[in-house]
């Protein structure tokens, strides 16, 4: 598991970065407050990132620096001293960043980035730029904020790039390209990216002043004019990246159930629409299953609905364990709904038998101790028929599992009991 170094000889300072990394920081971290510890931890762990303060008791003149760098650690320096001199000197050495650590807001700052620099080790950033020159120095930032890196000359070849490899979340494009220059591979991008969910920043060394704004009018995230400053560039791109991940937190929280945290039934549509368009085109499998609580009215009335809730909590934790790979989401008060794509009818039949027995033999806990529940479960496989319909199809067979006596698991067309 990645870690964190945070390098303080202040206890007070200790305190106040330990609150905040254990509030806000996304890894695990270890505090050291000498050079000397420093250098043991060094040797005996693989940090990822070091947060270091540039005056310790036993390195007055930042040597922690030369430690960490040589160690090939990416380092933050956090200084209580104002010296453009010594910012310039640490820069030029290759840290990352030089913040003054003047309040509690500075911790924030430096943790937020070193949760967005944890986060890069996974994201794939497109670098599209016929200098191979400028494209080698963005290659190396890119790299020291720790992303991994996919380099292309021109536009042509950054389309083939995305779609070679669909998992890029990132693309950096210069505007005088050969073959297709950055605009055109910009309004080619959009066609099938949205700016909300994949950022593009364009780059030029051009001196046109309406640039700029041409750029963010096709379609880019931000705009930067070449040569620039590495600290603009590194921000830049962090914020970027900082605001695409609040979008899809916003995104998610809007699509999750409240209480149960699984999809909400708008989702649930707004996907299936989709899955039921892609099988109904390749001739595919598509399932659809309808669960219900057994009797979950009376657990309301017995127990209170705090014990409701806390049972619809626990059901959704295993189903999303048991159905992990496929849409699940809440249809409503006790009801939920699967759909699974491209695995036959019989198969899922299995699925869901064998969840409907999980669920059987699962204790419960609520505030007054344990209890158990059943769920009733109909299902229906695709023929020819529109999404409503499939699923009006899984409803029939649910209200007849309730009519055979319940936690049951029946498969529509033609209706078979899969348990008795």
């Amino acid at each position: 598991m990645p870690k964190l170094l945070i390098i303080e000889d202040s206890v007070m300072m200790q305190k106040a970065i330990m609150h905040v990394a254990k509030t806000e920081l996304d890894c695990r971290f270890d505090i050291v407050s000498t050079l000397a510890e420093a250098h043991q931890f060094v040797t005996d762990n693989d940090y990822y990132l070091a947060l270091a303060d540039l005056n310790l008791p036993d390195a007055p003149n930042g040597e922690i620096v030369d430690l960490l760098l040589k160690s090939a650690i990416p380092t933050i320096v956090l200084t209580a001293t104002l010296n453009e001199q010594k910012r310039n000197l640490m820069l030029r050495k290759g840290v990352l960043d030089y913040i003054y650590k003047e309040n509690r807001d500075s911790y924030y700052q430096a943790v937020k980035f070193a949760n967005q620099i944890l986060h890069n080790r996974d994201i794939k950033v497109l670098l599209a730029d016929d200098s191979l020159t400028l494209r080698s120095h963005i290659r190396k930032q890119l790299q020291k904020l720790l992303f991994q890196v996919i380099e292309v000359s021109n536009g042509v070849e950054a389309l083939a790039a995305l779609e070679k490899y669909p998992e890029i979340e990132l693309l950096i494009t210069d505007y005088n390209m050969p073959e297709m220059d950055g605009m055109e591979l910009i309004r080619n991008v959009r066609k099938t990216r949205k700016r909300d969910n994949f950022p593009i920043i364009g780059l030029s060394s051009s001196s046109d002043p309406t640039l700029s704004a041409k750029f963010i009018k096709h379609g880019a995230n931000d705009f930067l004019v070449t040569p620039f400053i590495h600290e603009e560039f590194q921000w830049r791109i962090l914020k970027t990246m900082e605001q695409i991940k609040l979008i899809k937190e916003i995104t998610d929280s809007a699509n999750r159930d409240y209480l149960t945290k699984l999809y909400n039934r708008r989702y649930f549509f707004n996907h299936a629409k989709y899955l039921h368009k892609q099988a109904s085109a390749n001739g595919s499998s598509l399932v659809v299953a309808l669960m219900d609580i057994d009797f979950f009215k009376k657990i309301n009335d017995n127990y209170g609905h705090n014990s409701g809730d806390a049972i619809l909590i626990q059901l959704s934790a295993v189903m999303k364990s048991s159905f992990g790979n496929f849409t699940v989401a809440r249809y409503g008060g006790e009801e939920f709904i699967v759909i699974i794509e491209q695995i036959e009818a019989q198969k899922c039949a299995t699925l869901f038998e064998l969840f409907r027995k999980k669920i059987a033999a699962y204790n419960f806990i609520i505030p007054d101790g344990e209890i158990s529940v059943t769920v009733s479960i109909g299902a229906a496989a695709l023929a020819d028929e529109s999404l409503e319909r499939l699923i009006s199809n899984a409803d029939i067979a649910l209200y007849e599992a309730k009519e055979a006596g319940r936690n049951k698991t029946i498969f529509a067309r033609p209706p078979v009991l899969v348990t008795g």
